[in-house]
C-alpha cells in the first residue's frame, strides 16, 4: 500500500515563479535602504580618520622641531628648514631655496606652515631686565615680548591661520634681523605681545595650572606651532578642517 501524502508538502512552481516576479528588485530597496545609513557613516569614519592621521603627524612634527629649536637650530637657515620638511614628508610643507639667512619664507604653493617662536618674560620694573635699560625705559614691564619669529611654508595658509600668539609688528629700526631676532625687546613697544596672546601665555605660564611654577623675569620659552591643511572632504557639519598643533619648550 502506497503511503498518502498531503498535497501541501509540494511547491506550487507556477506559484513560485509568481512570488518570484512580484518581488523582483526586492534585493536593490534594501541594499539602497541599508547604504543610506552605511555610506554615511563609512564616509564619515573616513574623514575623522584622515584627520586624526594628520592631527598625529602634525603634532609628532611640531615636538620634534621644538626639541631642535630649543637645541640651537637655526631655522632662518634653508638647511634647518629642510630637515624640517623631511620630517614632516607626506603633509606637503613647500618653501622657496634660498641662502644665508631669512626670517620669512613663504610660497602660494603647499598645504601647511610652520612658524617658530623665541619669547620671554619681562617682570617688574624692579627685575634685572627692566634694571638693564632704565625703568623708565622699560617699556614692556610684566609682559611676554618677542624675541624671535621665524616662519617658512605655505603664505596661502599663514594668512588664514597666523599664530596664536600673534604676529610681530616692528619695522624699519624695530624690524626682524635676517635670522628673525627681534632688536630692543625691552623698549621696543612693537616686541610685547598683543593682548590675546598674552592672555593665552597669562593662562599657559602665569597661572599656577596644575600646580606648575610661574614664569620669572629674564626666563625664555621656545614655541613651534605648525598647521597643515587636510583633503576637502565634507559630510552635512563634519568637515575636513586641517590640523593645528603647538608645542612649548
Amino acid at each position: 500500500m502506497k503511503p498518502a501524502f498531503s498535497k501541501r508538502f509540494f511547491a506550487n512552481p507556477a506559484l513560485s515563479r509568481r512570488r518570484q516576479i512580484a518581488q523582483r528588485g526586492q534585493q536593490a530597496v534594501e541594499f539602497l535602504l541599508v547604504a543610506i545609513v552605511f555610506i554615511p557613516a563609512l564616509m564619515g569614519m573616513f574623514i575623522v580618520g584622515w584627520n586624526m592621521i594628520r592631527t598625529i603627524q602634525t603634532k609628532e612634527v611640531v615636538r620634534d622641531l621644538d626639541s631642535l629649536f630649543i637645541k640651537g637650530t637655526d631655522f632662518s637657515t634653508y638647511q634647518a628648514q629642510q630637515l624640517a620638511q623631511r620630517l614632516a614628508s607626506g603633509l606637503d610643507l613647500q618653501f622657496p631655496s634660498f641662502s644665508g639667512s631669512i626670517a620669512t619664507n613663504t610660497a602660494a604653493s603647499g598645504s601647511g606652515i610652520i612658524i617658530v617662536t623665541q619669547l620671554m618674560y619681562v617682570g617688574p620694573t624692579t627685575g634685572s631686565q627692566c634694571a638693564s635699560v632704565g625703568a623708565s625705559n622699560c617699556v614692556n614691564h610684566d609682559s611676554f615680548v618677542f624675541t624671535k619669529r621665524i616662519e617658512f611654508g605655505s603664505s596661502t595658509w599663514l594668512a588664514a591661520h597666523p599664530s596664536a600668539i600673534g604676529e610681530y609688528t616692528g619695522t624699519g629700526t624695530d624690524a626682524l634681523s635676517s635670522q628673525g631676532v627681534v632688536p630692543s625687546v625691552l623698549t621696543n613697544t612693537s616686541a610685547k605681545v598683543a593682548s590675546a596672546g598674552q592672555a593665552l601665555l597669562n593662562n599657559d605660564f602665569q597661572s599656577n595650572n596644575a600646580g606648575q611654577t610661574d614664569i620669572v623675569d629674564g626666563q625664555f620659552i621656545f614655541v613651534v606651532e605648525g598647521y597643515f591643511d587636510t583633503p576637502a572632504f565634507s559630510l552635512g557639519n563634519l568637515t575636513s578642517q586641517g590640523v593645528y598643533s603647538r608645542f612649548y619648550f
